[in-house]
């Protein structure tokens, strides 16, 4: 009784990690990376259980193979039920014999094996037609019909694949038939349509579609920020690995109607927290994941595709170009720039950013040699029991002091400019942390033996304990460094002249077995606005709105009045 549901179970966990040349690709492409893979010792174990059942079912089946005449799978060939194409004739001679008590009986003398057989086999064609129609059946026929049906109908494909789709499926096929609806639009002759998105300046692609190309809007907004087309402000982005909105309890509320802080006072990001006070927070944006997917929506405003091993950024599609932020603003006279203290070469970043509107990318390697030079951090220091970098690249405290040096340069030079007369040259700067990033197992030892906020109750009593201790110390850390950065750019003047939008990649979820697998704590993320004097009675504004990072793009669009 409970097979199909099993079945159907396992199609769902498992239907994107089936073989696929795809996913080949993609191993091989980033085998450098395997090393560094965030995989749990509970998945390890995992992987060691099918192991061990796929060799006790196969030495199970092996001895009763042995023993057991039935289990020969050539008697389970389905061909055997057809007609044999070689149809054997054999002769017997008949003869009456005698016992010597008189009894009489008859002798069948079978004639085979012998010079004398009169052994006599006939092919028989219309045997052979059968299978080979079998066969032509099963291996074209019905894989062109399969083929055929998807791409006619893709839609019933999609929902006979699972089984919450298959009742979708039945519901489309059984509903009643539509009932004719004159629609009418209460605003003079436009477009029945218009009566929905009467808030958007926009291109439709026909008149009874909803497809459309957003060129404005109108109506009130939800926060204003004043920008002087004249002296456009720099922009900052940054990008916080794994940070979840359940880290934020600014976010979550003092309440905490789920008991996410464990009846605490406590929160995971203090400085996000403080600095999202002065701007306007989002409570409800969503992100994708991994980052390569977040990246994508949030710089370029893409619904990243529904596969494991691709996305826009790792060759995307035909003839399709992806134009975001980096472009829009480069348009506009920005100089871009790409900043992270990890490696980039996972998912070609590296060959991704530099042909995307990015004039200057900072990577692991960058940030190392700015490090060697400008903060005289040694190799032995990086590598070393210092741990000031590890597996994926540089820790947050060194990439946001680099980060800091740079952005506090720019603005010196552009105050320069302007001060003899010049006409500045903006900044549009996007920088990605990476300390907090699985298997949260390194940071850099200074901080291991500082003085940290207890998380213990956060953790008490919990199945993966230790890893969630670690989770919440590295985010504790990279908040941290997030802090000294922000409060540097506001010392030294620059978040004046600044708009800082700051925004988890993704989320995790260290409490269960698969961190990556807990839809909400993995897609929803803490976001937020600083642009200090420029929001008048919007600061300290928390927007409870359904948001998601592509969100941003129109969002940076509007208020800069990007081209």
């Amino acid at each position: 009784m409970m097979a199909p549901f099993v079945a159907d179970m396992l199609l769902v966990v498992y239907r994107d990690m089936r073989f696929t040349f795809a996913l080949l690709s993609t191993l091989v492409r980033e085998r450098s990376h395997l090393k560094a893979a965030p995989i749990s010792a509970e998945e390890i174990h995992s992987g060691y259980y099918v192991a061990v059942g796929l060799v006790a079912v196969s030495t199970l089946f092996a001895t009763v193979r042995t023993w057991a005449s039935w289990a020969d799978l050539a008697r389970w060939n389905p061909m055997q039920s057809l007609p044999s194409p070689a149809s054997p004739q054999r002769k017997t001679k008949v003869s009456m014999k005698k016992t010597p008590n008189d009894a009489k009986y008859v002798e069948l003398a079978l004639e085979e094996g012998g010079n004398d057989s009169v052994h006599d086999e006939k092919v028989d064609y219309k045997a052979v037609a059968y299978r080979v129609a079998v066969v032509l059946m099963g291996l074209v026929v019905v894989p062109l019909i399969a083929v055929e049906i998807r791409c006619v109908c893709s839609p019933l494909v999609a929902y006979s694949a699972l089984n919450a789709t298959l009742n979708e499926f039945f519901f489309h096929a059984f509903q009643p038939a539509p009932i004719a609806v004159e629609l009418t639009n209460p605003n003079g002759n436009l477009p029945w349509v218009e009566k929905y998105i009467d808030d958007e300046l926009h291109h439709r692609f026909g008149d009874s579609t909803l497809y459309r190309r957003t060129t404005g809007f109108t109506g009130d907004l939800a926060f204003n920020v004043s920008v002087d087309s004249d002296n456009p402000p720099n922009v900052l982005v940054i990008g916080v690995e794994s940070f979840r909105f359940r880290d934020s309890r600014y976010l979550v509320g003092n309440e905490d109607p789920s008991n996410l802080f464990k009846r605490s006072n406590m929160t995971i990001s203090p400085n996000f927290d403080r600095w999202a006070k002065r701007g306007v927070a989002f409570r409800n944006i969503w992100s994708s994941i991994p980052t390569s997917r977040s990246l994508e929506s949030l710089l370029f405003g893409q619904i990243p595709y529904n596969s494991n091993v691709q996305s826009g950024i790792t060759g995307g599609k035909k003839d399709t170009t992806l134009s975001g932020l980096p472009q829009l603003f480069k348009e506009k006279g920005y100089e871009t720039y790409f900043t992270t203290g990890s490696s980039i070469t996972l998912d070609d970043w590296n060959v991704f950013l530099p042909s995307h509107g990015f004039d200057t990318v900072w990577d692991d390697r960058k940030m190392t040699r700015l490090a060697e030079k400008n903060l005289n951090i040694t190799r032995e220091q990086l590598n070393g029991d210092e741990h000031r970098g590890f597996g994926w690249g540089v820790h947050d405290d060194l990439s946001f002091q680099l980060v800091g040096d740079l952005i506090v340069d720019k603005a010196k030079q552009q105050r320069a400019v302007v001060a003899n007369g010049g006409t500045k040259k903006p900044l549009f700067l996007t920088h990605y942390t990476i300390s907090s990033h699985e298997p949260f197992d390194s940071s850099p030892r200074w901080y291991s033996e500082s003085e940290k906020p207890d998380f213990f109750k956060m953790y008490e009593g919990e199945q993966h304990a230790e890893r969630i201790k670690n989770y919440l110390e590295l985010r504790h850390f990279t908040d941290m460094e997030l802090g000294k950065f922000m409060d540097r750019m506001a010392k030294e003047g620059v978040l004046n002249d600044t708009i800082v939008v700051i925004v988890g990649d993704h989320g995790q979820a260290p409490e269960v077995n698969n961190p990556n697998i807990h839809e909400e704590s993995v897609t929803r993320v803490p976001a937020a606005i600083v642009a200090e004097g420029r929001l008048g009675d919007a600061v300290g504004l928390v927007i409870d709105d359904a948001a998601e990072q592509y969100d941003v793009l129109n969002t940076l669009a509007d208020i800069t009045g990007l081209p």
